[in-house]
């Protein structure tokens, strides 16, 4: 397999740039602090977006060109190792769009973030270039510690892997590939875009997803079936899919559905792995090869 550019990993004293990627800042979140205890508590600086607290209709932190600016401001500071964005929300692909993504590859520093952050995850996957899918400010609490733990690790390299334990729809067997993905809903609109991952090399799809109903669930990954996606995967982890609606009128839960289409793939499947919108939320290298080993005691995740 290809050889992904990884970045540096943080050490104590370097500096870590929070930014507004997509949406802008709740009004809670404006007030918040525990972030920057928490990464000044690592030994961190904290640089912060021009427009991070902008606030436009649409609900986006400012212009999409005032989004891309920061972006690229973080990318060519030297004193910057890695971008975490505050939330996700909607406005990552403008954001995208209209940024220099060259930058990128020139000035390669982590990217922190999930849910709508998936399209910057495409895009550096698009370019050959790891990133982590890590808890983002927004979300800490008093109940987040284990996922912040879990992005500590990730951002000094010391995260080798998880096990967790098994389910009843887990589908044993061992493979090995690119771990791929992120939030479903985000990932299938990358289809048909130049960052699409038509998963031509051997690679294991993570997906999550919050606030859908089942119908659209089963309308993603049906696309994904009937475009013959999920017949080219080697393994697939199933995170965290919160706040279903329509449960009650399929009868069945959404891992229920879920289960039908990886069911007669044939490959390692994991269910249950704790990462999405709930905590803990494990902190993943996006764009690294792994190994996934299912057996009936549970399953393990190793980075290589």
């Amino acid at each position: 397999m290809k050889q992904y550019l990884r970045p540096p990993y943080l050490k104590e004293g370097d500096t870590v740039y929070v930014m507004a990627v997509a949406s802008s800042l709740t009004e809670e979140s404006r007030k918040s602090r525990r972030w920057i205890d928490l990464y000044e508590s690592w030994g961190l600086k904290i640089k912060t977006g021009r427009h991070l607290l902008d606030a436009l209709p649409g609900e986006f932190a400012g212009k999409d060109e005032d989004r891309a600016a920061d972006l690229e401001a973080a990318l060519k500071d030297p004193e910057i190792k890695a971008i975490i964005s505050y939330r996700g929300g909607y406005g990552t692909m403008r954001t995208m769009d209209v940024m220099d993504t060259s930058l990128f590859k020139k000035y390669p520093k982590w990217l922190v973030g999930f849910s709508d952050i998936t399209i910057a995850h495409a895009v550096l996957q698009d370019m050959e270039m790891e990133s982590i899918h890590g808890i983002m400010p927004s979300l800490l609490g008093e109940d987040s510690k284990l996922s912040e733990q879990t992005l500590h690790q990730a951002l000094w390299g010391e995260l080798e892997g998880y096990r967790v334990g098994p389910h009843k729809y887990s589908r044993p067997g061992h493979a090995q590939g690119r771990l791929v993905g992120g939030n479903l809903a985000l990932y299938i609109s990358t289809l048909g875009t130049v960052w699409e991952n038509k998963f031509d090399e051997d690679s294991i799809l993570f997906i999550e997803d919050i606030t859908e109903r089942m119908y659209t669930v089963d309308r993603m990954l049906r696309t994904l079936k009937c475009g013959g996606r999920l017949a080219k995967l080697k393994g697939i982890i199933i995170g965290q899919f919160s706040e279903i609606g329509g449960e009650d009128e399929w009868q069945r839960k959404v891992y229920d559905l879920i289960n039908e289409y990886t069911a007669p793939l044939g490959i390692p499947v994991i269910f249950g792995f704790p990462c999405g919108h709930e905590q803990p939320t494990y902190s993943l290298y996006m764009g690294r090869e792994i190994t996934i080993d299912v057996d009936e005691n549970g399953a393990e995740l190793k980075f290589l």
